[in-house]
């Protein structure tokens, strides 16, 4: 059964690189998780009772060591274990492929509130919020079964010189249910163009694969909609299996590690994931998934800047940059970020740019450990500010009408004679403002001639050639 994760989600059937080679991992053989407040349970040890709702990680032993997560190290130090200190984070999920007849959606059979039955209403349709839901996005008490067989690509910002080697685990994979012991999930980093660094790591869950706990759940069929639970997938026993490796066992190296652009997943279709995380201390990745960034020019020359979120991991701000011609851009706004979610948030800005035809944002994505990564640019073109600010009668004489946008909060009018002199300004008045109205007097003084009529509202400048008669 299956998962699927991502920073920045490619999701397809086209075929993997082949491996340089195929490397081992570290069975997990113990974990600790929030059921009932406090459940351990591991190899040799297997806890009797079997979580039915969510409950969230908080260690994991491997190769003999027990490694916190970050979710509630405190808890774990008031329990009397003994922890190596780490701070694991769900791979965000930016959407999943369509389900396949045998994919499903797993969740404590209690998740619903329900005992031995279906939920009603049913169970969400968002299936990537079951991928990193929880603190962390750590609860292993959800997942996805038997997705699709295809390859899922990670952007990954950076990867720390000092991780390597270090003997603590840097990526964490979750299987929480029953998968084909002769089908294997392969994981590998890539740089940009798609290259392997260093080699795949394979991974069957066979009978030599130990599991460290069971738990009871419900499995609904994805693929209707409303989420169904048929006979044999209700209240059913599952085990639970995890799996760790370090950055040494994909081949990195101090040699290879700075090419590395990417983390790359190809699925089998048949595993069952709750979550794939990593070590946020040793790999940095995007710390936001934009999904979409437009803007578009209102009815004063402002242009609304609108951008949407699919999930976010630590993201500290947005800052607004601007250009007009696409190459230097200057910080203009900034607007607060979510934080850590797992589900959409939408952004706004509203921004009134000086005169040009077009004008192109980007966004400067700030993470709060002072990390970053900029939006694709977006261009918008402006609209023509002289259907917006009318000036008649032309030719005039003794008075100008100036019909102005109706949201103009500030600005003035002047003319200027064909040698460049001002030789008129009025500063618009709130009345004249709030009737988007003004009638130039006094004008008679003025020879006839060419003049051209500047009007500043709200910073943007909009020009028109008039003649006086």
């Amino acid at each position: 059964m299956t998962k699927l994760f991502t920073i920045s989600v490619l999701l397809g059937m086209c075929a993997m690189p082949a491996a340089a080679q195929t490397t081992s991992i570290n069975y997990v053989t113990e974990i600790v998780t929030t059921y009932d407040g406090f459940w351990q349970s591991g190899v040799g040890a297997i806890n009797p009772t079997k979580p039915e709702n969510s409950h969230y990680l908080l260690s994991f032993t491997a190769n003999g060591v027990r490694y916190s997560t970050g979710v509630n190290d405190q808890l774990l130090r008031d329990r009397g274990l003994e922890i190596t200190s780490a701070q694991f984070q769900a791979l965000p999920v930016v959407a999943i492929g369509n389900p396949t007849s045998n994919t499903k959606v797993g969740l404590g059979q209690l998740y619903d509130g329900v005992d031995n039955g279906p939920s009603n209403p049913p169970p969400s349709d968002a299936l990537a919020s079951y991928l990193t839901d929880g603190p962390n996005g750590l609860d292993i008490g959800t997942g996805i079964a038997n997705l699709p067989a295809g390859n899922i690509d990670f952007v990954v910002r950076e990867v720390q010189l000092a991780a390597l080697n270090d003997g603590i685990p840097d990526i964490l994979v979750t299987q929480i249910a029953s998968p084909n012991a002769n089908l294997a999930d392969t994981y590998g980093f890539y740089d940009a163009n798609d290259v392997l660094i260093g080699n795949t790591v394979d991974v069957t869950y066979n009978t030599g694969f130990p599991a460290v706990g069971n738990w009871v759940a419900d499995f609904y069929e994805a693929s209707q909609n409303p989420r169904t639970l048929l006979l044999g997938f209700t209240k059913t026993d599952r085990p639970i299996r995890l799996w760790s490796a370090e950055l040494s066992r994909f081949g990195i190296t101090k040699d290879n590690y700075s090419a590395i652009a990417k983390f790359k997943i190809r699925l089998s279709g048949d595993s069952d994931v709750a979550f794939v995380a990593y070590n946020s201390r040793s790999v940095k990745v995007l710390p936001v998934q934009l999904t979409s960034f437009q803007g578009s020019v209102e009815g004063n020359g402002a242009v609304r800047l609108q951008w949407h979120t699919a999930s976010e991991q630590n993201s500290a701000a947005f800052v607004v940059e601007t250009s007009t011609d696409g190459r230097t851009f200057v910080p203009v706004g900034r607007v607060a970020a979510a934080g850590t979610k797992t589900t959409g948030t939408s952004y706004s800005y509203l921004h009134r740019p000086t005169a040009a035809d077009v004008v192109y944002y980007r966004l400067h994505q700030l993470d709060r450990d002072g990390a970053s990564a900029y939006s694709p640019v977006t261009a918008v073109a402006m609209q023509n500010m002289s259907s917006q600010i009318q000036a008649a009668p032309n030719p005039f004489r003794e008075t100008l009408r100036l019909q102005l946008p109706t949201t103009a909060t500030a600005g003035h009018v002047c003319l200027l004679s064909a040698d460049g002199r001002q030789v008129y300004q009025h500063v618009f008045t709130p009345d004249e403002l709030a009737e988007a109205a003004c009638i130039l007097r006094n004008l008679p003084a003025l020879q006839p001639g060419l003049y051209l009529l500047q009007v500043l509202t709200d910073g943007r400048v909009t020009q028109q050639k008039l003649i006086k008669e």
